[in-house]
């Protein structure tokens, strides 16, 4: 008998959550994701007792997995991630002549390189490396998650990292 009502609690629930969580994540694959790790746990948990609404009890859940999603996701951004200010460029005021010339070339890939993100890419990465922003503070500036706001600067990093940027480990 549980297994039906826990049966007819994931179908009543399948498409409210998904929506949900696509709006929360901006990812249809990750609100599925999500959806399946929600029904696989409360299927493990069974029907108890204690739950007096399986809908809210859910969608708790779901917004404990979209934090917890974000954290990690800003934890692995944060190990990855080197300043704007971090990049190696020699002084351009004193110098070899190849100094200064290797350093106008640096400058020239990352603004080619920010040139061709997106735009919301690179208004993120520029907020938040060059302004200092929070990434709370982008997204709302930007109307977006802190999850979208990560993959912005992450993806801006990695394109500078691809084009050849050299970065210092502080």
């Amino acid at each position: 008998m549980a297994s039906e009502r826990m049966t007819d609690v994931f179908r009543g629930l399948d498409a409210p959550l998904r929506a949900f969580l696509a709006q929360q994540t901006r990812s249809l694959d990750d609100a599925e994701d999500l959806v399946q790790e929600i029904f696989l746990r409360l299927w493990r948990m069974g029907a108890p007792s204690e739950i007096r609404s399986f809908k809210a009890f859910a969608f708790k859940m779901a917004c404990n997995l979209v934090k917890d999603r974000s954290r990690r996701t800003y934890t692995r951004m944060m190990r990855q991630a080197v300043p704007a200010g971090d990049v190696q460029l020699s002084d351009m005021g004193e110098g070899e002549p190849s100094s200064v010339v290797q350093s106008m070339q640096m400058i020239g890939i990352v603004a080619q390189t920010l040139a061709k993100l997106r735009p919301s890419t690179r208004e993120a990465f520029l907020l938040y490396r060059l302004e200092a922003w929070s990434h709370a503070r982008i997204a709302a500036q930007m109307g977006i998650s802190v999850s979208m706001v990560e993959k912005h600067v992450s993806q801006a990093t990695a394109a500078l990292r691809n084009a050849g940027v050299e970065y210092s480990e502080g």
